[in-house]
C-alpha cells in the first residue's frame, strides 16, 4: 500500500465514522431479533442473558448475546437447521463477519425461518433442495477446517462461504432474492477457485 493509498483510506474511514455507532445498531438490532426467531423456530433454546453490572466493552460481548453455540441443547435429537444457524452466526460472529456483509444477515435469517416451515409442510421437496445443496456444504465444510495458506486463498474461500448462504435463499426462499446470480455452475467455479493449488 501506498502513502497515498493509506491517506486516502484514512479519509474514507473519517467521512465514514460520524453516525457509525447508531448504523451499527440499527443492523444489529434486526439481526439478533430474527436469530432469536429461528432459535424458537427450530427448537433450540434461548438463553436468558445474565443481568450485567457493567457497560459492555468490545464487540465480542455483543455478539456472546444469545450466542447459537450457548444454548445448552444436546447435540442429540436437535434440528439440523440449528447447525446451519451456528455456522451463519457463530460465537463472537461480529468479530468473523465483515461489517458490511451484515446487510445480509437479515435475508439469510428470514430465509432460514422459511426453510423451517416449509420443511414440515413438504419434506419430499425439502430433501430434495437438501441433496442439491449437501455437495456445497460438505465443500466448505472441507475447506475451513484446512489452513489457509494465502490472503487470496481467504478471500476466495470467504466469497465461496456467501455464495453457498446466496444459493440457500434461492433454493429455499426464492422470493427473498439473491444479492448475485448464484447457480451450481457459478459455485462449481467459485469452489475450483477456491481450493488450494
Amino acid at each position: 500500500m501506498t502513502k497515498k493509498d493509506f491517506q486516502a483510506a484514512v479519509a474514507a474511514a473519517r467521512e465514514r465514522l460520524p453516525g457509525l455507532a447508531q448504523h451499527f445498531i440499527d443492523r444489529l438490532g434486526p439481526i439478533l431479533q430474527l436469530r432469536q426467531q429461528v432459535q424458537q423456530k427450530i427448537g433450540a433454546s434461548v438463553p436468558t442473558p445474565k443481568p450485567r453490572s457493567h457497560t459492555l466493552s468490545s464487540f465480542s460481548e455483543i455478539s456472546q448475546i444469545g450466542a447459537a453455540g450457548s444454548t445448552g441443547v444436546s447435540p442429540t435429537g436437535v434440528n439440523p437447521l440449528a447447525d446451519e444457524l451456528k455456522h451463519l452466526m457463530p460465537s463472537r460472529f461480529l468479530e468473523r463477519i465483515d461489517y458490511d456483509r451484515l446487510t445480509h444477515l437479515p435475508r439469510y435469517l428470514k430465509a432460514l425461518l422459511i426453510r423451517a416451515e416449509r420443511a414440515t409442510f413438504n419434506p419430499v421437496k425439502n430433501q430434495e433442495r437438501l441433496r442439491q445443496l449437501a455437495p456445497y456444504v460438505e465443500a466448505l465444510k472441507q475447506l475451513e477446517a484446512e489452513p489457509i495458506r494465502s490472503t487470496e486463498q481467504r478471500a476466495q474461500l470467504n466469497t465461496y462461504r456467501w455464495m453457498v448462504e446466496e444459493y440457500k435463499v434461492s433454493l429455499f426462499a426464492q422470493e427473498l432474492g439473491t444479492a448475485i446470480s448464484v447457480s451450481s455452475k457459478r459455485l462449481d467455479a467459485q469452489l475450483a477457485a477456491t481450493r488450494p493449488r
